[in-house]
């Protein structure tokens, strides 16, 4: 992934199309959003050509192992990854809060940035409320309202990779604290 695109922040970051070449790997993990989707054959379909050992979760879908629950796809990934050897590589395809999401339980788990492949799907991305601190799923859009404090934001293309979202911002200073809840 590289964040050196022209016009954008520095912060953005800036998917890959899939793979060309697949890189050495002792191992290969590849966890998709939705099995269903074309950029998920397409990406296991050369993975599994390039003729090295490949496990796939999926969250949606019958491909590999599925989950069909957040929780589980979580479960197995940790399992996987507690035992898999020096020089695995993770493939995660889907949508940008779901990539994000995968990213950070596999750094937890002690993968390095260059261990991971992101491939991006679909428009949803979180977005962080700098005000009260809620995290929320949002689609493509440039402002919206907070869920948490009401605040109506600006969503800043600045993404902080530590918590997989982007910036939101209060958008009206003359109401910087939004609907009353109450």
């Amino acid at each position: 992934m590289s964040h050196e695109a022209a016009g954008t922040m520095a912060s953005k970051p800036v998917y890959a199309p899939l793979p060309e070449t697949i890189l050495p790997a002792s191992r290969r993990l590849l966890v998709v959003q939705n099995a269903t989707l074309q950029a998920a054959a397409d990406l296991h379909e050369r993975l599994q050509s390039a003729g090295q050992p490949l496990t796939m979760l999926s969250l949606q879908g019958d491909a590999g192992q599925g989950c069909n629950d957040p929780q589980m796809l979580e479960t197995k990934l940790r399992d996987l990854l507690s035992w898999s050897p020096v020089g695995t590589r993770l493939y995660v395809c889907g949508d940008e809060s779901f990539l994000w999401q995968v990213s950070a339980l596999a750094r937890n788990a002690g993968l390095l940035g260059e261990e991971i492949e992101l491939i991006k799907t679909g428009e949803r991305r979180e977005m962080y409320c700098v005000h009260c601190s809620t995290r929320q799923s949002i689609g493509a859009e440039g402002e919206t309202v907070c869920t948490g404090c009401g605040v109506h934001l600006l969503v800043r293309d600045h993404f902080s990779q530590r918590l997989g979202a982007y910036m939101g911002v209060c958008i009206d200073p003359d109401h910087p604290h939004g609907e009353d809840k109450a």
